[in-house]
């Protein structure tokens, strides 16, 4: 046993261990941090969670375990969880119990699904889950209030990333490289966001958000071999664009999508679009789910209040909510031999047109909706 700081640690990594060692109970009172890395360990035993509960540091990588029991919420203390290359194919809901942890590690696993009850985990500052079967996030994390490192990469199966995570106060780096991505947020937190790794491997992404540009210059060297590989799901919203050979994949919840000279233009928005923004505003932040228990909303509209809108608008004076309807603008930088569009979406022309005056290094791209 070694002392770090304050800390009694204890090493028991590479030993082939096939089960939590006995021995640990001899010694539970004096240890705070654990390292049982690369064993064969499978399971826990009841005792550990019990005798162990006041650990803060816990290290169980390269083993082989499969399943976490709901005991795992008793470890109150945890600051730092590393289950990194196990087998786990689920996590127990109760994993959201541990209220003091900073440092969440589940790269290398086989899971296809993270708890919602993450999204408890309000000191949680580092979030990585490389190396899985993720087809989605749940919105639920945009609750860690504290999270700035969230680590996705090599989830082949994962087509989106809620908005409401690249919103979170304090995030600073994100990385989904190697993923199936479709679209990327039309708003993002511009003050505390520093690193942004997205496009490398994504070859189903269509445009890049305006707000991501200073993120992806590099990647237009590379964009040739993307541009071949690009896909259209049904379920996204497709706009045609005569300047590029695809079609353009945007959220199927832009029910009104219209472009900066449409004649339609001065159409009012909707009511639902009112009313969601309404709602947006009245509910307090990180209360959503319990301000939504209270009434009786149909469930696409709780499930659009939830998820927070799809953008904001681009007019930075503006910046109003969007959650239905949008103009469109589709652009480039001039200069740039490569049609790869840069999209903004304004809550009205004016806005648009605003942006449109202030912003002449961008040359704009006629579109038009492809039909279903």
């Amino acid at each position: 046993m070694a002392q770090s700081g304050f800390r009694n640690v204890l090493h028991l990594s590479y030993r082939d261990y096939r089960a939590v060692p006995e021995e640990l109970r001899e010694c539970s009172d004096e240890v705070d941090e654990i390292y049982l890395k690369e064993n064969l360990i499978r399971y826990f035993p009841d005792w550990f969670f019990v005798e162990l509960a006041h650990l803060r540091f816990l290290c169980l990588a390269g083993n082989v375990i499969d399943t976490l029991p709901a005991q795992l919420g008793g470890l109150q203390c945890l600051e730092t969880l590393d289950l990194s290359d196990n087998s786990l194919q689920q996590l127990p809901p109760s994993l959201g119990q541990l209220r003091r942890l900073t440092k969440l590690l589940l790269n290398g696993n086989w899971l296809p699904t993270l708890p919602s009850e993450l999204g408890q985990l309000h000191r949680l500052e580092v979030l990585e889950v490389r190396k899985n079967r993720l087809t989605a996030v749940p919105v639920a994390i945009a609750r860690c209030t504290a999270l700035e490192d969230l680590l996705l990469d090599d989830n082949p199966t994962l087509v989106s990333i809620p908005t409401r995570l690249f919103s979170l106060p304090h995030l600073c780096y994100v990385s989904a490289e190697r993923c199936n991505l479709f679209q990327l947020p039309f708003a993002i937190n511009t003050t505390s966001l520093r690193f942004v790794l997205l496009f490398s491997g994504n070859h189903s992404l269509t445009y890049c958000p305006l707000q991501l540009e200073r993120f992806t210059q590099p990647d237009y060297e590379a964009l040739e071999e993307r541009l071949r590989r690009i896909r259209n799901p049904p379920c996204y919203r497709q706009v045609h664009c005569p300047s590029v050979p695809f079609r353009l994949n945007f959220p199927s919840e832009l029910v009104r999508l219209r472009a900066r000279g449409d004649p339609r233009r001065c159409e009012p928005r909707s009511l639902l679009e009112q009313a969601l923004c309404a709602c947006s505003r009245a509910m307090p932040d990180g209360a959503e789910e319990q301000a939504l228990a209270k009434v009786s909303l149909p469930r696409h509209l709780a499930d659009g209040l939830l998820a927070g809108p799809i953008a904001r608008c681009s007019s930075v004076p503006c910046a109003r909510s969007l959650f239905t309807g949008a103009v469109l603008v589709l652009a480039k930088r001039k200069g740039y031999v490569r049609n790869f569009p840069l999209s903004a979406l304004f809550c009205s022309a004016r806005c648009a047109d605003r942006w449109h005056q202030y912003n002449d290094t961008y040359e704009e791209f006629p579109w038009t909706l492809a039909a279903p």
